[in-house]
This record gives structure tokens, sequence and C-alpha cells, in this order.
């Protein structure tokens, strides 16, 4: 089974590498982010977290990433290879788009409709990890390739993108 522990560990690097628990601006504009957490998306979630003393908010940021993004369809991954880069992209992406992005990477005959169930789970595990995280990492890239191909005002985030989605 995957860890929560393991795939929290994974997206705060990604989020908030020296665990500071600053809040920091973000898009959009007047918008900002403890931890990813960003006040536009989740506002009372972030006005919670943000009344914590600094120093204190950790145990709040996971808790809030933990309702909000893990499930247990992750709970129910064999890998955890695959389960923290898939919870990474639900963070950075949405679930919906993490989950069609690991549909697109299993391919055939896996449904890429978003949701995730015993097709996706059983093909998830069923594939070779090594294999799996490839494919999953180069349709993330893609799909950060054609965000920034859609949006010129997003170029500038690509190879940041690009280095997440790489790892």
């Amino acid at each position: 089974m995957a860890s929560f522990e393991v795939a929290f560990e994974w997206m705060m690097n990604n989020e908030d590498g020296k665990r500071e628990y600053a809040i920091v601006p973000d898009a959009p504009a007047g918008a900002h982010t403890v931890s990813g957490i960003n006040s536009a998306a989740f506002p009372q979630e972030f006005a919670n977290i943000a009344a914590v003393p600094q120093a204190q908010r950790g145990p709040a940021v996971e808790l809030f990433y933990r309702r909000n993004f893990w499930n247990n369809w992750f709970d129910q991954l064999d890998s955890d290879e695959i389960a923290k880069r898939v919870f990474d992209d639900a963070v950075n992406m949405g679930p919906g788009t993490a989950v069609k992005l690991l549909q697109q990477a299993l391919g055939p005959p896996v449904a890429r409709d978003g949701e995730w169930g015993p097709a996706t789970l059983q093909a998830a595990n069923s594939a070779a990890p090594d294999t799996l995280v490839a494919a999953f990492r180069r349709a993330r890239i893609c799909h950060y390739s054609v965000i920034a191909e859609s949006n010129p005002a997003d170029k500038k985030f690509l190879a940041e993108w690009e280095a997440r989605a790489s790892q």
C-alpha cells in the first residue's frame, strides 16, 4: 500500500522545500499561498492555516493535503513511486487532470475519464512501476507543453513545470 507520508514529503519538496510555511504572493494577483495552499482556490482553509503561528503550521498543512488531495485510491496503489507522483500532480494540476494523465500513461483499455476506479487501480498496480513512472513523466511534460503553447503568458513557467514533472 502506498504511504501518504512518502507522497506528502515528495510533494512538499516541490511546494515548500524548506518547510518554511510562510505566506507568499501567488497568482492570481492578490492571492497568497502557504506551502502551495492558494488563498483564491481554498480561501477558508488558507485563512485557517494562515491564522496559526508560522512555526506551528506544519500539521495543519499536512492535514489539508490529506483531506483535500489524498484518497482511498492512493492508499490502494502498490507503488509509492507512482502514488507520490500522481499525488504531486493532483496538487499541481488538480485531481481529475492527474488521473487523466495516469490513465494516458497506462494506455488502452483504461478509459481517460479522469475518474479513479477499479480499472485504473488494477492497471496501475499491474504495470511495471519504472515503466509507468516514465510514461507518466512524459504525459505530464506533454501536458505542460500544451498549456504553455495555448497560453503564451505561461511559457515562463514551463522550465519549472518540466523539472517538477521530470523527477
